[in-house]
């Protein structure tokens, strides 16, 4: 693997590292603060909303018990129009009313009248009477009111007020009816009071609210019938399960409370239920995709961010090994000149710097070494073969003087010619013993040459500490620049975890300090609530005696009575108020007290927040651990160094060893030339001792 290589999968690994490290934390920590912003505003919503339904109810439940109360409405049987033996459809009329069914009937034409959204008010009794608020309405043939369903179940109820099923009315309405049953002062049963609330008025006030850009609050009913959707209005009325064949309203409907992550029409949805004590259900919807909106983006950014860091860094890796490659590749490729025997290769100083070009003049010094000492041995060489051509000359000139001696020597010259034999032989000694020189020196030079091959094999050893040298200082200059990089981000941390340590903790406080307040302004109200709910019940009940007495008065008593009535009409309204503004307020308590929790919660982020420092901290001990590392390469690269030392010592031994064969072969060439000289003494000795026998 090349020094690009490494260097560049380096940086990468690096990038990936932190990436694959803060991408997936940032992801955790920003979907659960969605989640549980999600959770605490859909909570506090469905609160308010679930307040508001059932005191939509509760109002009808209060009016109805107040009717309760009214004599002529208990002792109503026989009075009221009986439909039970009829064959035929027959039409009621309030115009048509015996006097005494229509003086009984007024408290539900009243209620009717102060009540928009009531359909109608009707009262049944066990003989099949049947008593209404309409002024005109059809009744279908043999309608019996004892055989009704919400008159059976109210009657076998053991609670004297409540709320029976939904439906849809003959005008497509729909309604819920809410019926209370009629028992004299014995706590005999004489009847039942009913209302059908028209649930127009909630369903839009449930289409009017919003919950972000794709968030809606959805009604349905115990018996699984949508009364509100507005998400799709078609729905409403229809029962999940029977009329609708959806497994995510299905899985939605099935849950008593808390978060069901479903999917409606294939889309991906979160919602928040809660079952009122009306056994009805409220549920907050909304997409996925939108509460997770700020989270998606906010990962879009960083990987864009942490993409742009990464091009950075290769464009910078690219530059820092491009500027150490290539003055180790023109090293490189010098020294495989200088290994096959080219000495005159040439390193511009232009491309070299640091200990790079310290390199490149070692090299060169170390060049030019070899070339001096190879010079010299070329000299010695020369010398070497000069005297062996000297040599060869006396040899000759000896062989000459022998033959000269043996053709004396037939001419009978016996003495001389035993002498000119001796000298012959010290002739042929010193020929021999010049000859053993001359053949060492060319052992010598053989060595030489070995010699300069094993300084050649030392130069390629060089050469690859060279690329280790290399190689570990790329190493070194990548972990350098990610050492200084965790520096940098590691003080980034403790200064954003210090920031938001201390922005937290002053917010928690002037928020937890606002939540108190606000907690000891809605007790305030909500005690002088009470005391206006204690001045309503009074005045109800004494507008309820008022309407007594004149009712005893008769015709007296009447204007006195509407009086009455109109008091307690107001008196019923100031309660369904009072109790309205006690279930805002527990509402505002309740939302209180989850606030108050947040800031406990706040503290416990102030201390994740700490819990960041800590990270801090690991993160300045992994720049330590880097820097070691970073000392373990250097101290590789002091090796390597040392590595090249040797492989230049033992050069400098090969070439030492070459200049000591120079000057054995020197010596040997001086060795022959005494032989050489002593030869010629000999010769002329044998010049001598043939002039004597040329005398002789």
């Amino acid at each position: 693997m090349t020094i690009k290589v490494r260097v560049i999968l380096g940086f990468l690994l690096t990038i990936a590292i932190m990436a694959g490290g803060t991408i997936p934390y940032v992801t955790s920590k920003m979907r659960n603060t969605a989640e549980e912003s999600y959770l605490t505003a859909s909570g506090e919503q469905l609160q308010l909303m679930g307040s508001y339904v059932e005191g939509f109810i509760n109002e009808a439940e209060r009016n109805l018990a107040f009717l309760a109360a009214d004599e002529l409405l208990i002792d109503g049987e026989n009075t009221f129009p009986n439909y039970k033996n009829t064959s035929t459809e027959n039409a009621y009329k309030r115009s048509a009313l015996a006097p005494e069914a229509a003086r009984a009937g007024q408290p539900l034409f009243r209620l009717a009248k102060a009540n928009p959204s009531y359909v109608e008010v009707y009262v049944g009794y066990p003989d099949g009477s049947y008593g209404s608020s309409m002024a005109d309405g059809p009744v279908p043939a043999g309608f019996d009111t004892s055989r009704r369903a919400w008159y059976v179940s109210r009657m076998n109820s053991g609670k004297a007020v409540g709320l029976s099923d939904s439906y849809l009315s003959i005008s497509g309405e729909l309604v819920a009816p809410v019926t209370h049953s009629l028992r004299d002062r014995n706590g005999v049963f004489r009847g039942v009071l009913g209302v059908d609330v028209s649930l127009n008025g909630l369903s839009e006030k449930f289409e009017a609210m919003n919950f972000g850009r794709t968030g809606y609050f959805l009604l349905v009913e115990n018996t699984g019938r949508i009364i509100c959707d507005p998400k799709d209005k078609e729905l409403t009325g229809k029962i999940i399960g029977k009329d609708i064949q959806s497994p995510g309203l299905e899985h939605l409907f099935k849950t008593q409370s808390g978060i069901v992550l479903t999917r409606i029409k294939d889309i991906p949805v979160r919602a928040n239920v809660l079952t009122t004590s009306l056994g009805w259900k409220i549920a907050v919807i909304q997409d996925e995709s939108e509460i997770f909106a700020e989270t998606n983006e906010a990962i879009r950014s960083v990987s864009i961010i942490y993409a742009v860091i990464a091009l950075v860094m290769l464009a910078v890796a690219w530059y820092i090994v491009r500027s150490i490659n290539r003055p180790l590749r023109l090293i490189v490729e010098a020294a495989d000149k200088i290994a096959q025997g080219n000495l005159e290769a040439h390193l511009d100083a232009r491309d070299f710097y640091g200990e790079l070009a310290e390199l490149r003049n070692s090299l060169l010094n170390m060049v030019h070494n070899l070339q001096n000492m190879i010079e010299t041995a070329n000299q010695k060489s020369a010398e070497a073969e000069e005297q062996t051509q000297r040599a060869q000359a006396a040899t000759e000139q000896a062989e000459f003087a022998r033959q000269q001696a043996e053709s004396a020597r037939r001419d009978g010259m016996l003495a001389a010619a035993g002498q000119l034999e001796e000298v012959v032989t010290i002739i042929s000694s010193a020929s021999n013993q010049l000859t053993a020189r001359i053949g060492q020196s060319n052992h010598m030079s053989a060595e030489s040459a070995a010699r300069l091959s094993e300084a050649a094999t030392a130069m390629n050893e060089m050469n690859s500490t060279v690329r280790e040298v290399a190689g570990n200082a790329s190493l070194a200059s990548g972990m350098s620049d990610e050492t200084r990089g965790n520096a940098e981000n590691g003080a980034q941390i403790v200064r954003q975890a210090l920031q938001s340590i201390d922005q937290v903790h002053k917010v928690s406080l002037v928020l937890k300090e606002d939540m108190n307040q606000l907690n000891e302004h809605a007790q305030a109200i909500n005690r002088i609530m009470g005391v206006i709910s204690d001045i309503a019940d009074q005045t109800n009940l004494l507008a309820l005696n008022a309407a007594i007495e004149a009712a005893r008065a008769g015709d007296a008593g009447r204007g006195f009575a509407v009086v009455a009535d109109e008091v307690r009409k107001l008196a019923e309204k100031t309660m369904a108020s009072t109790q309205d503004v006690g279930n805002a307020i527990n509402a505002i308590q309740e939302s209180t007290a989850k606030s108050v929790s947040g800031m406990d919660k706040a503290v416990e982020e102030i201390e994740t927040a700490t819990g960041f420092a800590s990270q801090s901290g690991d993160a300045l001990r992994q720049i330590v651990s880097n820097v070691e590392t970073t000392a373990d390469q250097v101290r590789a690269i002091a090796t390597a160094s040392e590595e090249q030392s040797a492989a230049s010592e033992e050069i400098n031994q090969s070439i030492v060893q070459v200049n000591d064969m120079a000057g054995q072969t020197a010596q040997a060439m001086n060795e022959a030339s005494s032989a050489v000289e002593e030869l010629a003494q000999q010769a002329n000795r044998l010049g001598d001792l043939i002039t004597s026998m040329k005398q002789a």
